[in-house]
């Protein structure tokens, strides 16, 4: 679920704990990482960040 990233405003974001990888990449380039477990939704094929949320309004 490297992949499925949720932007909450220019370099900073919403990832799966379990991305240390993509984590260390993205604190690398200066980015506020923000994680959560998801162990019961994420990690069971519900869905990542991304598809957790629901969009009203972009600006």
């Amino acid at each position: 679920m490297s992949c499925n990233v949720l932007a909450l405003a220019p370099r900073e974001v919403v990832i799966l704990e379990s991305c240390v990888s993509l984590k260390n990449k993205l604190l690398k380039q200066n980015c506020i990482v923000h994680t959560y477990k998801g162990e019961e939704i994420s990690l069971k094929g519900e869905g990542g960040p991304t598809c957790l949320t629901r969009p009203l309004l972009r600006i």
